[in-house]
Parts: structure tokens; sequence; C-alpha cells
């Protein structure tokens, strides 16, 4: 014979976690969590903000799924520090991430990571190489209609230093943005 639900005992639904020797406590006081907040500041888009925030402190357990979190003084956090459970997760400590050792007993004189001497110098004004050439002047533009795309796309009679004849260039081989204009 079924029991209707509302007839059902509230003590046998529920039972005492506490009593139970294999409940732990989902967060202890002092542990570390994330803080997931649904609202972002305005101007942000919520699809590309961080939600989860912290890491926070577990100061103290309020009820069964709630708990009280430190906050920093000087964060700027503005919230009520008791919050559910369902949005607080743990902090893992990652040990699998690489660290880097320091060999012992290297001193500046034996360093092996590089050699300065052979690093070129440094230079703001990359050298002209076989493949660029340096523009004197611009003489001309135009538009004509591209073959292959059917856009116009601007081209400009160029005068080269060292050479006789001016020649018409797209403004894709050109790198002289201030004689463009």
């Amino acid at each position: 014979m079924a029991v209707p639900v509302d007839e059902r005992s509230n003590s046998t639904e529920v039972g005492d976690l506490t009593s139970d020797p294999t409940y732990r406590p989902l967060f202890e006081p002092g542990s570390r969590v994330w803080l997931f907040m649904e609202r972002v500041k305005p101007g942000l888009i919520k699809k590309l903000a961080h939600r989860w925030h912290g890491p926070f402190r577990i100061k103290r357990k309020v009820e069964e799924f709630a708990y009280e979190l430190e906050l920093p003084d000087k964060a700027g956090y503005r919230f009520y520090p008791v919050v559910h459970v369902s949005r607080l997760k743990p902090v893992r400590d990652d040990n699998r991430r690489p660290t880097a050792e320091l060999v012992d007993g290297l001193g500046e004189d034996n360093r092996f990571d590089f050699d300065e001497e052979l690093l070129p110098e440094d230079s703001w004004e990359p050298e002209a190489g076989d493949d660029e050439y340096v523009v004197e002047a611009i003489l001309d533009d135009r538009w004509p209609i591209s073959t292959g795309t059917g856009r116009n796309q601007r081209e400009f009679y160029v005068k080269w230093r060292g050479y006789e004849d001016p020649t018409w260039e797209p403004v894709s081989n050109l790198s002289c943005g201030g004689l463009l204009l």
C-alpha cells in the first residue's frame, strides 16, 4: 500500500546528517574558497566578465548550507558576507604546475643561460634590406578597379631613391604612412 506524499514523516525524509559517521562538512573554517557573483560592474559584458571572485576565507559555518566569509577591508567588495554553498567553490592548490629550479653554486662569471656578447645591438630603426626600398616622393595617386576582387584599391605613383623610373604601387606595398596622407 502506497503512502500519500502529504502523510510521510518529515524525519524519515531528511535524516540528521551530523549523526552520520561518514559526514564531512563542505567547508571548514579557515579554508579558502572562490565566490560566484551573478552581477557584474556596470559597463562590463556579463559573458566576458570574471564571475568567480576571491579567494576568500571561511570565517564560520552559519547553517548547514550557509557560510560566513572573511571580507578584506580594502578590497572594495560590498555584499553580505553570509553566502549559500552553491555560490562557493574550493580553491585547489595545484602542485602539478612546473617550477623553475635554480642551480646552486653558479656565480656571475660562469652563467650558462646565454652570452650577452652574441646578442645584436638594440636599434629602433630597422636596416634596409635587399627587398626594401626608400621612397623619395609620391608623385600621383589613382583608384583603379582591382580585377581579382572588383573593389577599388588605391595606388601611388612612387619615385624611389636611387632609381630613375617611378612605379605604380598599391597601398599594401608601402609602409610610409606619413607620405600617404
